[in-house]
């Protein structure tokens, strides 16, 4: 609703718009189709998945979806802790402390096991997400600094242990999906691992399409420079 209604005041290239619409799928089908029965009720696969549509699709499409004066404004609404937590130094940790935190044993199964509980974990989910891809996308300004790639080979590397763990570990890590009935002939083991494999392939096509953007917008910072150098009288 707040989108349609700045949209109002201001156009919005249709591509932003279809982009932005299609964050707030990656946000909703997950939540409200077969995808949520299997996680909530049969497959942590299932489960994984979802957790990865919602934190590492959705929020880079509702960024870009957003044009530079709508960031500003969320960026003016949100004062000193938004700008805060939007830090690289900070989102990286915060997100990396969330997506470990929220796939604790403890933490994971009162999830499954409490509605409430699981609409939280959700919630922190794209909360982090967001956090994390702002400094990335949502840049007030055309330089793109180099550190944003170690920003994101740091994430990309630090998260992946936990997909590793899901795929090579043979012993099924929560209690609820042992005792969950089985479907598609998967055991809890197979289930785990098949689930981390998915983490990590998902997890490497985000990342490297976001390095890959950041280094196209570094390689024509430098053809800019090299231009202008050479457009200078001597």
């Amino acid at each position: 609703m707040l989108y349609a209604r700045s949209a109002r005041r201001t156009p919005v290239p249709a591509w932003r718009a279809a982009l932005f619409g299609l964050g707030l799928v990656c946000v909703v089908a997950p939540l409200n189709s077969p995808l949520e029965t299997l996680a909530e009720h049969y497959l942590l696969l299932a489960h994984l998945l979802q957790n990865a549509i919602i934190a590492d699709w959705a929020p880079p499409l509702l960024i870009i979806g957003m044009t530079p004066a709508m960031r500003a404004a969320v960026a003016a609404r949100g004062g000193r802790p938004f700008a805060a937590v939007t830090q690289p130094a900070v989102a990286l940790p915060l997100w990396l402390v969330g997506w470990y935190g929220v796939h604790v044993d403890a933490f994971y199964e009162a999830a499954l096991r409490h509605p409430w509980a699981l609409n939280v974990e959700h919630a922190l989910l794209i909360a982090i997400g967001l956090a994390f891809w702002w400094p990335v996308l949502a840049r007030t300004t055309r330089t793109v600094p180099a550190s944003l790639i170690l920003y994101l080979l740091a994430a990309f590397v630090a998260a992946s242990f936990l997909g590793l763990a899901y795929t090579f570990v043979s012993r099924p890590f929560y209690g609820f999906y042992v005792h969950a009935p089985r479907v598609w002939g998967l055991g809890p083991a197979e289930d785990q691992n098949l689930g981390g494999v998915i983490m990590n392939g998902e997890q490497s096509i985000v990342f490297l399409a976001a390095i890959g953007y950041v280094l196209v917008a570094l390689l024509d910072r430098e053809d800019e420079r090299t231009a202008t150098h050479a457009a200078q009288p001597r």
